[in-house]
């Protein structure tokens, strides 16, 4: 039976180096397969999930509006016709996308019977979990942490929002896109040292 898995970590833990990975396996395994991520994330291009270290991939662009079930199911009609069957769907920055579409991914599992592996983080810069996440927490089949390290070498915990002087960024939307320029991962304790400090270089 198909599951719904999500892989949740803070910001620079090679998720998406880890999505772009089991997709390469499945390509090498002739395993059908299809990459989406939500529209809003536009670093690398509309249609393009590009890890850190430089490996990327073609993907297909989530809207807020689209049904993510009705695409799918679709796209497999096409495939079936072609004598083929969609076996997974990896999905990058799962964060962004809506409650509704989260839902739309479990009945993908359970009435397609098709894998689905989501990849994003569980908080955001205020330590508030991301509305998607949330529902991935409450659904998901299996949910596991991809961990990284801090610099004082715990785990980390807390996506932390900065300017361009280093300075902590504690108000403001909670989506705003970026990389290293605009975020840094902490463990909880320096989170909190940087909030008292206002100023990473302090730590």
């Amino acid at each position: 039976m198909a599951k719904l898995r999500f892989k949740y970590g803070c910001m620079n833990s090679s998720k998406t180096l880890n999505l772009l990975t089991t997709a390469y396996n499945f390509e090498e395994k002739n395993i059908p397969f299809l990459v989406l991520k939500p529209s809003i994330d536009t670093r690398d291009g509309e249609n393009t999930v590009k890890s850190r270290a430089g490996i990327e991939r073609e993907c297909v662009s989530v809207t807020p509006e689209m049904d993510i079930y009705d695409a799918i199911n679709k796209y497999n009609v096409i495939l079936e016709t072609a004598f083929s069957k969609l076996e997974w769907v990896l999905i990058d920055e799962v964060q962004f996308l809506t409650n509704e579409q989260i839902n739309q991914l479990s009945d993908v599992v359970d009435f397609l019977n098709i894998e689905v592996m989501c990849y994003g983080l569980r908080t955001d810069f205020k330590s508030e979990m991301f509305p998607a996440s949330k529902r991935l927490f409450e659904l998901a089949d299996e949910i596991e942490e991809v961990k990284s390290r801090c610099s004082c070498g715990k785990k980390t915990i807390i996506n932390v929002r900065i300017n361009e002087d280093g300075d902590i960024i504690t108000t403001g939307e909670q989506v705003m896109i970026g990389g290293e320029e605009k975020y840094i991962a902490l463990c909880r304790k320096c989170w909190k040292k940087l909030t008292k400090n206002t100023n990473f270089n302090q730590i």
